[in-house]
């Protein structure tokens, strides 16, 4: 016999670590491989510099892996993408999507004194992840600043203050990575999937980026929990 096809099911996507890592971790891989000198091009497209030291969500933990060339796991990445059968503008949306959670990070917020809301110190970073997601930077802003919640019948916007900004930056970039993770995952299933009967199979289990940490945030205690029940 042999092997006829494949199946990829997400189990559960680490989705922390997009935002914080412990001292002696990284972040996902992707992160410094695009940062690598594999494709410049890249950078250019994604506004990036090859510094991943530069970016705060991928630089709170270690920059580098001994016998880890970044460069060359990147053109391994990217190779495995064409074999995949990714257009160049499915990889390259997938890329700026990855950048996009960079510059989210880099972004700076202040109080406003003696007020409950919070204002960009400035927007360059802002301007870049708008770019790099084909939306409007100032709605991106507003919508930060004063989100539009519904109250009874109606909407209003309401204030936020810099942790309300800041908390909320880390809740998109996480979404946006595991949405990209998910999307990922049933595109290379297209590719993966047989038509014929499945008779038998081998099941693998690997949780993406799981480790046990010094410190569990709320994600964790949820993860623990329904594990426990």
């Amino acid at each position: 016999g042999k092997i006829a096809g494949a199946d990829i099911e997400v189990y559960l996507l680490e989705k922390a670590r997009v935002i914080f890592q412990q001292p002696a971790e990284r972040n996902y891989h992707i992160f410094y491989q695009i940062c690598s000198n594999a494709f410049p091009e890249i950078h250019k497209e994604c506004l990036i510099e090859n510094d991943p030291g530069k970016y705060h969500y991928v630089a709170q933990g270690m920059l580098t892996i001994d016998n880890v060339d970044d460069a060359e796991e990147m053109r391994i990445t990217d190779e495995a993408f064409d074999i995949l059968g990714f257009t160049k503008e499915e990889k390259l949306s997938m890329y700026k999507c990855t950048a996009a959670i960079m510059h989210f990070g880099n972004s700076q917020w202040k109080q406003r004194p003696r007020e409950e809301q919070a204002e960009a110190e400035g927007t360059e970073d802002c301007e870049k992840v708008a770019h790099l997601l084909g939306i409007e930077a100032a709605e991106l802003i507003k919508g930060l600043l004063k989100p539009r919640i519904k109250v009874g019948n109606e909407y209003v916007n309401k204030g936020q203050s810099k942790d309300q900004v800041t908390n909320s930056i880390g809740a998109l970039s996480k979404s946006i990575y595991s949405r990209m993770f998910n999307w990922l995952v049933e595109r290379v299933n297209v590719t993966l999937d047989v038509k014929a009967k499945r008779q038998y199979f081998i099941g693998v289990l690997d949780i993406a980026g799981f480790e046990i940490f010094d410190y569990n945030g709320f994600e964790q205690l949820c993860i623990n929990y329904t594990n426990e029940r």
